[in-house]
């Protein structure tokens, strides 16, 4: 056991010799490949965490989820509504061509206007953006926007006139894209790129979606990571003397969505059934064998704006059953709950089934089912929303604030949801300098988002990795799969 960000860290290893390993390439098994190669266009985890090697920001969080400077050397603040950012000097693009600041105001932009944007919820206080000469960036806000050089690390710095859809990707990164497939991604390290970096390995990602499958690529030594694992993976790979698990508390929550376009949604008192029908203890127990904690919100503890109010609810089927008697259906009622790979609403439709609702579990591939979940196509949903940025405002802004495409909130709101009191709220936590209000508003927000009860927290959740011994690998809290970072021993 180990101490990760002040938070016990399981980590199990064989005491048996490590086994031999292949020098190249670096191999990384995960369970979908990037939704989009163009940047700008998603806000999907696994495809931040890949695209993460090719695109760098003008800032970025490092290991301990501080943020530093990236693309920008250096910044200033001319007053509460200006930020100056100096570009590092020498940065090349991978085609060779320099960085200027014009790149700068094109690629933020374009991630605030362009009619696919998946990331305009992190600018939404930005007014302008302008280059002052070639190597400087002024950022103006419409009012005091505090949380802005975290934002920042999410917006990937693109070519001038990349574009309507970048799908060969031209970045600042280590790595520059070799080429993709169904099954694979190849990516090669930039041999003169400005972070000066040792020799790096190839970077090989191989896409498998069977979480116990990833676990066999990594025993049978076709991968040296394994990420995004299930957690009987600790048991599986405790006794193999060639690996071992890295296991640590992850930002993301695990959640159902209660969409309105689901009739029986639309009744509050259905949806408080379906969350007094979770029996969450039971879901970590018997889903993340163990690993994981009740959720009461859709962010975890650690994470600015949580509010430690907002315990998980207790589960009461009697009153879940006469809740949905009260609502008029007192016989229960069928629904479609969908899910891709790895996650297990089979055991979400087993508790559900005691208060009466009928639940058929859909297990549905993530290339598949995650374009119908930003249609707002999908009603009954499990899945998973991360802090980025360690930041409530992350899920507030993007995925709860009424979708508003001119200021940018609400872009990854595929549920449709709207409260204007949420609202009001999550805008005056982005205006306010002050920490502790700020703090304040975004708790009250939070508060009014779990009281209608469309999204039911339901675990915080672990990240789960494999990794081959003699591999120097620490996870991220943001859970970028950096190939830079990954080393040997």
């Amino acid at each position: 056991m180990r101490r990760f960000g002040g938070v016990l860290v399981l980590a199990l290893a064989a005491a048996a010799p490590a086994c031999r390993e292949r020098v190249l390439p670096l191999r990384v098994a995960i369970h979908s490949a990037p939704q989009s190669w163009d940047p700008h266009l998603q806000n999907e985890v696994l495809t931040s965490a890949v695209l993460a090697n090719v695109y760098d920001g003008l800032t970025e969080f490092d290991r301990e989820s501080r943020v530093g400077p990236a693309l920008a050397s250096e910044w200033r603040n001319p007053d509460d509504r200006s930020w100056v950012f100096r570009l590092r000097p020498g940065v090349k693009f991978h085609d060779g061509s320099p960085l200027t600041a014009e790149d700068v105001v094109f690629s933020l932009d374009r991630a605030r206007n362009h009619p696919g944007t998946g990331l305009a919820s992190y600018l939404v206080e930005v007014e302008t953006v302008k280059a002052v000469d070639s190597s400087t960036v002024e950022i103006r806000t419409r009012l005091p926007f505090a949380a802005l050089l975290a934002k920042l690390t999410q917006i990937a710095v693109v070519p001038r006139g990349s574009p309507e859809r970048i799908t060969r990707p031209v970045g600042t990164g280590s790595y520059r894209l070799a080429g993709a497939g169904k099954d694979s991604i190849e990516l090669l390290p930039v041999a003169d790129g400005w972070r000066k970096e040792e020799e790096l390995p190839h970077l090989t990602f191989v896409v498998d979606g069977r979480p116990r499958r990833r676990v066999e690529l990594l025993t049978a030594g076709e991968v040296e990571i394994a990420a995004g694992l299930a957690e009987d993976a600790v048991e599986r790979l405790q006794g193999a003397p060639c690996c071992r698990v890295e296991a640590v508390p992850g930002s993301t929550v695990e959640y159902l969505l209660l969409s309105a376009i689901v009739p029986q949604f639309r009744d509050r008192r259905v949806r408080q059934a379906i969350d007094l029908a979770i029996d969450r203890p039971a879901w970590i127990a018997n889903a993340h064998r163990g690993l994981g904690q009740p959720a009461g919100q859709l962010v975890v503890p650690g994470v600015f704006g949580f509010a430690p109010d907002l315990r998980a609810t207790q589960r009461d089927v009697p009153r879940a059953r006469r809740l949905l008697a009260e609502a008029g259906y007192p016989d229960g009622f069928d629904v479609v709950l969908e899910y891709r790979p790895g996650r297990r609403g089979h055991v979400i439709a087993a508790q559900l089934a005691e208060a009466g609702i009928r639940v058929e579990p859909r297990e549905t591939p993530w290339n598949e089912l995650h374009p119908r979940v930003r249609r707002g196509e999908v009603g009954f949903y499990l899945g998973g929303v991360v802090s980025a940025t360690a930041e409530a405002s992350d899920v507030l802004d993007g995925f709860v604030h009424t979708r508003d495409e001119a200021r940018g909130y609400g872009m990854t709101n595929h549920s449709r949801y709207s409260n204007p009191k949420a609202d009001a709220l999550i805008e005056s936590a982005a205006s306010s300098l002050g920490m502790t209000r700020r703090r304040e508003l975004l708790q009250e927000a939070m508060r009014v988002v779990m009281s209608d009860l469309h999204f039911l927290p339901v675990a915080g959740l672990y990240e789960v990795y494999g990794v081959r011994n003699g591999l120097s690998f620490s996870p991220r809290l943001d859970t970028k799969l950096l190939g830079r970072e990954i080393g040997r021993d």
